[in-house]
């Protein structure tokens, strides 16, 4: 019923568009949202909490950045906090190195789902629950050459943030279902 309501806001010839290409999924992030700390889980879970508390309140007019420290390996990585930046992702970058990656935010846990649409180069993704462990990881992800054949990747498990980074990331640092990530915003 809640995909419903959020139809009768998008005119028909989008919807059926939107249909046909396979991307009904995507109708949660053309529903515009701004991150609010409601999402945050209780009190002292760790570092990501207090991540979450502090972008509540930062600018969302630009890509902001976050340290993403996974085993003693830090990276940058561009966070995607708003609609407009998700539904952008990676696509707006050329190339990626080792050390960079795009930090997409969640206002709440669910099976966030995502595609190679429009993208330049391969990467892997992880998805990670709101403390920041892995529950999910797709590797080697290739651009999709046609809208109507992109596929769509999705955990089996609800997640809060997802991570793009560089395709072989994920095999060379050993990162799993279970692995710890923990970011920190970087002014």
């Amino acid at each position: 019923m809640g995909r419903t309501i959020i139809f009768a806001f998008i005119s028909a010839p989008t919807f059926i568009i939107a249909a046909i290409m396979g991307i009904v999924w995507m109708l949660p992030i053309l529903n515009s949202h701004v991150f609010t700390a409601s999402s945050a889980r209780a009190e002292g879970s760790n570092n990501n909490t207090n991540f979450l508390k502090e972008i509540e309140n930062a600018p969302k007019d630009r890509y902001l950045q976050s340290k993403v420290s996974i085993d003693g390996f830090n990276m940058t990585a561009d966070l995607a906090l708003t609609s407009e930046q998700r539904e952008k992702g990676l696509s707006v970058k050329d190339k990626l190195r080792e050390n960079e990656a795009m930090l997409f935010v969640f206002e709440e846990s669910a099976k966030h789902s995502f595609w190679m649409k429009d993208m330049k180069f391969p990467i892997d993704i992880m998805w990670l629950d709101s403390d920041g462990k892995v529950v999910h990881v797709e590797k080697r992800l290739e651009p999709c050459i046609s809208v109507f054949t992109c596929t769509s990747y999705s955990p089996s498990r609800d997640s809060q943030f997802v991570l793009e980074t560089v395709a072989g990331f994920t095999q060379r640092h050993n990162v799993s279902v279970g692995t710890d990530i923990d970011f920190e915003l970087v002014d």
